[in-house]
C-alpha cells in the first residue's frame, strides 16, 4: 500500500435519504434471532447433530464470554471478571459439551473451520486453549488446511501468546480497534493506544500471521469527521487484510450498560451517514475492495476472492469464507445453524453449566425452518452479500411461482424505498452508495418482521 494515502471525495445529500432511520434486523440469520422460540429443544437439536453425514463439512465456532473491561458499546454476550478461577471452571464446562456434541453427532462431521469469539478469547492460557483444540480433534475429523482463527483484546494479549498461536497454526485473527481517538475510548470505557495495536501487529507478523481483520465503529460518542479519518489513517498504516466499519447500535432498552454512554454526545443519524460515507470513500480510494454491507478488503485476501466467484456467506459470524451448511456453537449463547434451522444455547453461565454437567444439551431455544425459508433466506442473504438478487432465478430454485413476491417487489417502487433500490422485472439491486440500507431493502422479503421496530437497530 502506497505511503501516501488518498483523500476522500464524497458530498452528503442535501436532506436525508427517505431509509435513514429504518428499524432493520442486521440479517446473520434469517429469521433473525429475536423469533428464536423455547418450541426447539435440545431433542431437536439431538435429532440435527446425529443427521449429520459422515462425510460432510461443519465449521465450529467456541464463545468465551469473559473480558477484565467492559466496553460501554458492547452488544455481545460478555461478562466481565477479573479473576481465572470462573474461565478455568467455564472451560471445563466446555470440554463437556464438546464430548457431548461429539458424541449426539456420533463422530460424524469433517471440521474445516473453527472460530474462537467472545468475550475475549485472548484471556484463555495456553493449557486451556489446548485442551479445547483437542477436545474438537478428539470429537470431529479434521480437515486440514482449514481455517483457525481467534477474536484477540490487545491489552490481554502478550507477546508469548502471539508466538504460541503462531506454533498452533492460528491463520487468521481479529482485533477490535474501534477508535483511536482518545476522547472516543474514554466515553465508551475502551482505552488502548494506537503504539499498543501497532506492537502488537508487528508481533502477528513475526508470528506468521499475517491474516488480519480489524474492527472500526462509526457513531460513537464525540466522534468527528476529522477525528475518524485520523484513525482510518493509522489504520491503514497497519495495513490490515480486512477491516470491518461497523455502526454503532445503542440499545439501552436491550444492553443496560450502554446506559453509561452519554446520548448527548452519540452522532445524529444526518452525522453518522457522513461518517459512513467518508469512510467507505477512503478506504475504496486506498486499495480496499467494499464486501458486502460493511467490510473492506485487499484485493488478495479469501473474502474478496470469495464474493468475486460469488462464494461468500453471511451468518452469525458475519460475512465468511465457509461454504458448510453446519456451524456448530459451542458455549453460553452459541448459535448452531442446520439445514433445518438454528439452536442456541443458554446464556447465563450457570444454567448453561448446569445442563451440560447433568449430561444434556443446554439449547434453550431455536428455529424451524418453514416452507418458504430456505426461498426468503437466500433473497436476503444475496442482498446482503451482493447488493443484487434475481427473485425469479431463486423462485425457480426453490420450486417456487415466479410471481411469489409481487407485493414486495411492487412495496420497493413507493418513495420510501426509491433512492435505495431498483427493480427490473424480478431483479432488485441496490442502487444507493450506502450498502448498509440493504438491511432495509432485505426486511420488505422478510415475512416474520416483527411489528414493535423497537427490536432492531436503526439503519444509519
Amino acid at each position: 500500500m502506497s505511503s501516501t494515502l488518498a483523500a476522500p471525495s464524497f458530498e452528503t445529500p442535501e436532506k436525508p435519504p427517505t431509509w435513514l432511520g429504518l428499524q432493520a434486523p442486521r440479517y446473520t440469520s434469517y429469521p433473525s434471532a429475536q423469533h428464536f422460540h423455547a418450541g426447539v429443544n435440545a431433542d431437536l437439536h439431538a435429532s440435527w447433530l446425529a443427521s449429520i453425514r459422515k462425510d460432510q463439512t461443519v465449521s465450529a465456532y467456541v464463545h468465551i464470554p469473559f473480558c477484565r473491561e467492559l466496553c460501554w458499546f458492547c452488544g455481545c454476550h460478555t461478562k466481565m471478571t477479573y479473576r481465572d478461577e470462573p474461565i478455568e471452571k467455564y472451560v471445563r464446562v466446555l470440554l463437556d459439551e464438546i464430548a457431548l456434541i461429539g458424541k449426539h453427532a456420533a463422530g460424524k462431521g469433517i471440521l474445516k473451520q473453527i472460530h474462537f469469539g467472545g468475550g475475549s478469547p485472548s484471556l484463555l492460557n495456553e493449557s486451556q486453549l489446548m485442551s479445547i483444540l483437542y477436545a474438537l480433534a478428539s470429537a470431529f475429523e479434521f480437515a486440514p488446511p482449514g481455517e483457525l482463527a481467534i477474536e484477540l483484546d490487545p491489552r490481554t494479549t502478550s507477546e508469548e501468546k502471539i508466538a504460541f498461536y503462531g506454533s498452533l497454526g492460528f491463520t487468521r485473527v481479529s482485533m477490535g480497534i474501534q477508535d483511536f481517538d482518545p476522547k472516543v475510548q474514554k466515553a465508551v470505557n475502551r482505552i488502548q493506544s494506537f503504539e499498543m495495536v501497532a506492537g502488537l501487529m508487528k508481533r502477528l507478523h513475526e508470528a506468521g500471521i499475517h491474516q488480519i481483520n480489524t474492527d472500526l465503529i462509526y457513531g460513537l460518542p464525540y466522534q468527528t469527521v476529522t477525528s475518524f479519518e485520523h484513525t482510518l489513517k493509522q489504520t491503514l498504516s497497519l495495513t490490515p487484510s480486512r477491516i470491518a466499519l461497523f455502526s454503532y447500535a445503542h440499545v439501552p432498552h436491550m444492553k443496560k450498560h450502554q446506559r453509561l454512554i452519554d446520548e448527548h454526545a452519540l452522532p445524529d443519524d444526518r452525522t453518522k451517514l457522513t461518517l459512513y460515507r467518508m469512510a467507505t470513500e477512503f478506504l475504496l480510494a486506498n486499495g480496499y475492495t467494499a464486501i458486502g454491507i460493511d467490510h473492506f478488503a485487499r484485493a488478495d485476501d479469501s473474502l474478496t476472492v470469495a464474493a468475486n466467484s460469488h462464494r461468500m456467506r453471511r451468518n452469525f459470524q458475519g460475512y465468511v469464507t465457509d461454504t458448510t451448511d453446519i456451524l456448530l456453537g459451542f458455549g453460553t449463547s452459541a448459535i448452531s445453524q442446520f439445514p433445518g434451522g438454528y439452536t442456541q444455547n443458554y446464556s447465563a453461565t450457570h444454567e448453561y453449566s448446569k445442563r451440560i454437567e447433568a449430561g444434556q444439551l443446554a439449547t434453550c431455544r431455536g428455529w424451524k425452518a418453514g416452507a418458504q425459508d430456505s426461498f426468503r433466506k437466500e433473497i436476503i442473504d444475496t442482498l446482503m452479500c451482493y447488493m443484487e438478487a434475481d427473485i425469479g432465478q431463486i423462485a425457480a430454485k426453490h420450486g417456487q411461482d415466479a410471481n411469489i413476491c409481487a407485493r414486495e417487489l411492487t412495496l420497493l417502487q413507493e418513495c420510501a424505498y426509491s433512492d435505495i433500490a431498483h427493480t427490473k422485472g424480478n431483479l432488485v439491486q441496490i442502487a444507493t452508495p450506502y450498502r448498509m440500507a440493504s438491511r432495509a431493502v432485505a426486511a420488505v422479503f422478510d415475512q416474520y418482521q416483527l411489528p414493535d421496530s423497537a427490536q432492531y437497530s436503526r439503519v444509519s
